[in-house]
Formats: structure tokens, C-alpha cells, sequence
């Protein structure tokens, strides 16, 4: 019995039907077993990197009989991809950062998908904020807790109609209205609000500058949490 954790599932859950999926970074093809078993995808191509990973995502493939319908390739990024080969690209478990880089050093590639599932580890509003000013627009998003953490789920596609210069003041204006999300807002809260505290107290000379800056995402948190409710 393959068991998915939360933030995988969540990906995996809402993916609608089609001929191929490619999982970038795969972790061992857990995603891509769960996709071919719960018939959402024709094929699902699984990269990684590395070869030793690779290796391991093939035997557990094999073991589930599943080498028909799963191929693995190793390369860099949205690289291991043709141009209008996969429907839906996954990059998930990845920085902000990283996933931006993967996606502007093949754009053509992510831009001929249908819709990109992000999964950023951290920097997702740097994430957001680069997707959106390159044309390609947020479909939805949500927030996922899993193990006392939470984990940030970003859905896009590529439109050449979109022209959005907009500032990202938040990345939770983003995500799907759910209680997750609020326990996500109040723990942002929370945490600003001990940073201004830590930094009242330690009167650093050259602390004005991160202090103005705790303030604005505190402000802004709860801002966003009056606009929710």
C-alpha cells in the first residue's frame, strides 16, 4: 500500500486526467506510482538529478509493476523535457528560488504546459511575484499542514494575454480560504510579533531597518486576516 504524505496527496488529489505528467525532483517516484494507480495520467516521466535517486524510483517502479506507464530520466531541471511533451509539470520539495530558476532556464518548456503544480519550501512570494510578472497567472493555491509544518501549493499556467505588474504585498491573497490557511496566517503573526518584541528589547543600533520590516509583515498578516474572515 503506497501512502502519500499530505502536501503529496494534496498535489496528487487535484490533478485532473490527462496523457502526461512530468515530476522534476521526483523523491524516490512516490508521486508518480500515485498518479498512474489512481488512473489520473496516460504516463508520468520521473526526474531526478542524480543517478542514485534515479535508481531507487526505478526499482520501486518495478516492484509495482508499473515500468509501462513510468520512465525515469535523469537531467537537470525542465531540460529532461520536449517542448509540448507533458500536460502538467510538478515541481515540488524545492526553494522558491530554485523552482524559478528551474522554470527560466527551460520558459519554453513550462510555458507549452498546460499547468505548472509548485510546491516551494520557502521564498513563495519571490515565487509568485516572478510568475506573475512573466506572464504566466496564478490559477489557485492552498496551504498544507503536515507534521506541525505547513507547506505552500502553487497552480499555474503560462498565459501570453497576461500582463500583470502588480506588487505582491502577500502570497496568502493566493491561496484557497480554508481553516489551514488562517492557522498558517496566525502563525506568521505570532512570529512577527515575537521578532519586534526580541528586537524591542535587545535595543540594537542597526536593528531599525529589520524592525520597519517585522512591522510591515505583521500589518500585513493581519490585514490579510481581516480580509479573509
Amino acid at each position: 500500500m503506497l501512502e502519500l504524505t499530505p502536501r503529496l496527496k494534496a498535489i496528487g488529489e487535484s490533478i485532473e486526467r490527462c496523457k502526461v505528467i512530468a515530476d522534476i525532483g521526483s523523491d524516490h517516484a512516490y508521486l508518480p506510482i500515485y498518479l498512474i494507480k489512481n488512473s489520473k495520467a496516460d504516463k508520468v516521466i520521473a526526474s531526478d538529478i542524480n543517478l542514485g535517486p534515479a535508481r531507487i524510483s526505478e526499482e520501486r517502479i518495478k516492484k509495482h509493476g508499473l515500468e509501462d506507464y513510468i520512465e525515469v530520466r535523469i537531467g537537470n531541471g525542465l531540460e529532461i523535457l520536449n517542448k509540448n511533451e507533458a500536460d502538467i509539470i510538478v515541481i515540488a520539495g524545492m526553494g522558491g528560488l530554485l523552482i524559478k530558476s528551474i522554470i527560466e532556464e527551460s520558459i519554453d518548456i513550462a510555458k507549452s504546459a498546460n499547468k505548472l503544480i509548485l510546491q516551494p519550501m520557502r521564498d513563495s512570494r519571490a515565487l509568485i511575484r516572478w510568475l506573475l510578472k512573466n506572464s504566466f497567472v496564478i490559477i489557485d493555491g492552498e496551504i498544507v499542514k503536515e507534521n506541525e509544518k505547513y507547506y505552500e501549493i502553487i497552480r499555474s499556467r503560462f498565459d501570453e494575454q497576461s500582463d500583470c505588474n502588480a506588487e505582491v504585498i502577500n502570497e496568502v491573497y493566493y491561496y484557497k480560504n480554508t481553516p489551514v490557511l488562517h492557522e498558517y496566517i496566525d502563525k506568521k503573526i505570532h512570529q512577527y510579533s515575537n521578532i519586534i518584541n526580541q528586537l524591542k528589547a535587545s535595543n540594537v543600533s542597526d536593528g531599525d531597518a529589520r524592525m520597519q520590516e517585522c512591522i510591515n509583515e505583521l500589518n500585513n498578516y493581519r490585514e490579510a486576516k481581516k480580509w479573509l474572515i
